[in-house]
């Protein structure tokens, strides 16, 4: 991503600029899938409060528009997957990879999958060539996973064509006929289970290379100079994503209803799906795989160390 482009997104995708005094107010942004969602708990939750944080939190379509925000100063914090985010510090935009959130477990792959429609002629990977499928966006992780499984599973990258769609609208492109296949996460697949059909799993990829076949999809990124303008503050802020974390795994009907609420969800068509266990920690051995798999498919131009990328508070 060259900086004029990202510093474009920024302007398209987020709130007006602010500045980075020293403030008890932070501005955060996530996604609404379960993955990515946990900013939205940060409020409901007390932990921020409880360490002098009040909390602005918005939604935004995808993790990479949440990485430009942060880089061009419109907000202090926010979730966004391992791939984008890490991909502009690498290149020198001004913002820290600082605590883990959303994870993914292979015991329950269905909570982020490829999907068809159910009268498809699509079954098997075979069946892809020469089609298109929709990914949230077309640098980040869930590309690089995807572009990582397709040959594995013997699918030729440039015998697909890959299209950057918001989640809410993967369906009915489905239907309709602009799709053929889409990578679809919680809550968007129970919600259209009636419609849908399962027909690969991109994210196994890289569970399968971790000893306990998991791994954070999500992070929180913040922005390099607020985090180093008050290291002291900046600890406290991490304690109060882990503990916003605990509370989250701990209260399942509140953040359903939050999803539910501030996602403008039908309950009845939600209720029942795969939850994200939401990480209390992160080391360099939960990341490495995913970030070697980025490299393997092209998405980093070398190879990255994992305990470099990991901002230490």
């Amino acid at each position: 991503m060259k900086r004029t482009t990202f510093l474009a997104a920024t302007a398209a995708t987020a709130a007006p600029r602010i500045a980075l005094a020293q403030t008890t107010t932070l501005h955060v942004a996530g996604v609404f899938s379960d993955l990515f969602a946990e900013p939205f708990y940060a409020g409901p939750s007390g932990a921020f409060a409880k360490q002098g944080f009040t909390v602005e939190a918005t939604p935004m379509n995808n993790a990479g528009a949440v990485a430009a925000a942060i880089g061009g100063g419109a907000l202090e914090l926010g979730v966004g997957d391992l791939i984008s985010g890490v991909n502009a510090i690498i290149k020198g935009f001004p913002l820290l990879l600082i605590a883990g959130s959303g994870m993914y477990a292979e015991s329950e792959q269905e909570s982020s999958m490829l999907v068809v429609t159910k009268d498809s002629p699509i079954r098997t990977p075979h069946d892809m060539i020469g089609k298109s499928i929709g990914v949230p966006t077309l640098v980040g992780m869930t590309t690089a996973l995807l572009r990582a499984w397709l040959p594995a599973n013997g699918v030729p990258l440039d015998s697909v064509k890959l299209v950057e769609i918001p989640q809410g609208a993967v369906v009915p492109a489905l239907q309709s006929g602009t799709l053929d296949v889409g990578l679809l996460a919680e809550p968007f697949v129970t919600m259209t289970r009636p419609l849908i059909r399962g027909v690969g799993y991109p994210n196994n990829i890289a569970a399968d290379r971790e000893p306990n076949k998991q791994y954070p999809v999500s992070v929180w990124y913040a922005s390099k100079p607020w985090i180093e303008a008050d290291t002291a503050r900046a600890r406290r802020l991490v304690q109060a994503i882990y503990d916003t974390a605990r509370w989250a795994n701990a209260h399942r009907d509140e953040t359903f209803a939050i999803l539910v609420r501030d996602g403008h969800l039908d309950a009845s068509k939600v209720h029942g799906m795969l939850r994200s266990p939401y990480a209390t920690t992160l080391t360099p051995e939960m990341v490495q795989p995913v970030l070697d798999i980025a490299f393997e498919a092209k998405i980093f131009d070398h190879h990255i160390d994992a305990a470099g990328i990991i901002t230490k508070l």
